[in-house]
């Protein structure tokens, strides 16, 4: 939000910044909340990007939530809280919300500007506070009174914000800094994926796979390398490919009928993460009758006692009339290094307790006359 913090003038509302892979809608919801972000009402008809100050909003502090809509659904989020609002026509008022630099993380320091003023104050003081993640609901930290702040344990999980108090002669006015986002622990290292990388292209020689760099959460930018790795059919013994480091790789005689791994490493301001794709392959040779377009996938659970079933992905030439076998894989958590499950031949297959900790696959051999060719499916996260 953006805008001078008094009765009478208009805040402004960005949409913030969205990843989908549909066309986006967005609606806006304005708050009236207390002083300390709580007793939240929403205000009747406040629906828009912009939004003008009224004497109900006087020492009070303003929310804003907005709900981005794809075809996929809804989901919200909230701008930081603004004000305390000065009444009309101040002596003394906030025209830019103070701003906190650093990176919310357990025993890191964090410090918060002044803000912007009219007219510039004489002094301000400061007064940091902890609140829900939300950046609402917030309360005093005990001793915490100057323009520096370190991030203490109790901090972890919570947005903080500074109180900003201002004065001019004999007036005084207060201005909530923007929130930071919920404070991690020091001994977080690395962001965090909340989906997984994914390989798509024809697995046979010459065409080019393209990986996905996945979904990641983490603190401040997070910047993404890449790399490429030829195993064997069974995805052990894996190699990295020399300079295979981008995200797609043209296929080569060299990986025909071996598998073809894809690691994406993250990296925030707490460290670097690994996430990996699952195995493609064993890789069909140039000329090869049969191809797959898109791997095999499995559905259902991959907890113990739960069902898994494998799809028999796509082929090529789709002309062909094809028959099936199938054979499942325990493999490590990374889904590598995969060893066959004695028995375990047809689409379903019933988890036990001895796949606890490990992903599984199911290799998926398609025939078409007196030609076949097996194709590995994606793999589970570890059951």
């Amino acid at each position: 939000m953006s805008g001078t913090v008094a009765v009478g003038d208009r805040l402004e509302a960005g949409s913030g910044t969205w990843t989908s892979g549909a066309a986006l809608t967005y609606t806006y919801q304005w708050y009236r909340c207390d002083a300390a972000g709580a007793r939240c009402a929403s205000v009747h008809g406040a629906t828009k990007a912009g939004y003008v100050l009224s004497k109900r909003d006087a020492d009070k502090t303003i929310g804003l939530t907005v709900t981005a809509t794809d075809r996929g659904g809804s989901t919200a989020a909230y701008a930081s809280l603004v004000g305390p609002i000065a009444h009309a026509k101040p002596l003394l008022v906030s025209t830019a919300q103070p701003q906190i630099t650093g990176l919310p993380i357990q025993g890191k320091p964090l410090q918060v500007t002044s803000g912007a003023w009219s007219p510039a104050p004489s002094s301000v003081t400061y007064a940091w506070q902890r609140c829900n993640p939300n950046g609402r609901l917030c309360t005093a930290i005990s001793g915490a009174t100057a323009a520096a702040y370190t991030v203490a344990s109790a901090d972890v999980g919570h947005a903080i914000v500074a109180l900003v108090q201002a004065s001019f002669g004999t007036t005084k006015q207060g201005a909530l800094s923007a929130a930071t986002v919920a404070a991690i622990g020091s001994d977080v290292s690395g962001p965090v994926h909340t989906a997984v990388p994914v390989v798509t292209g024809n697995a046979a020689e010459p065409e080019q796979l393209t990986g996905s760099t996945g979904v990641w959460t983490g603190v401040g930018t997070i910047g993404y390398a890449h790399q490429w790795y030829r195993c064997n059919a069974e995805g052990a013994h894996c190699s990295s490919i020399h300079g295979a480091t981008k995200t797609t790789y043209r296929l080569v005689a060299k990986d025909a009928g071996e598998t073809i791994g894809f690691t994406v490493r993250a990296t925030d301001s707490t460290g670097t993460s690994s996430a990996y794709a699952s195995l493609v392959g064993p890789i069909a040779a140039a000329g090869s009758a049969l191809e797959t377009s898109a791997q095999p996938s499995l559905s259902g659970s991959a907890a113990p006692g739960s069902t898994l079933t494998v799809s028999n992905g796509t082929w090529l030439p789709t002309t062909l009339t094809y028959t099936y076998t199938y054979a499942w894989r325990r493999c490590n958590a990374n889904g590598r290094v995969c060893t066959p499950i004695a028995g375990a031949t047809s689409a379903s297959f019933a988890v036990t307790a001895a796949d606890s900790g490990h992903a599984l696959a199911a290799l998926v051999t398609a025939t078409a006359g007196s030609t076949s060719q097996p194709a590995l499916s994606i793999a589970t996260h570890v059951a």
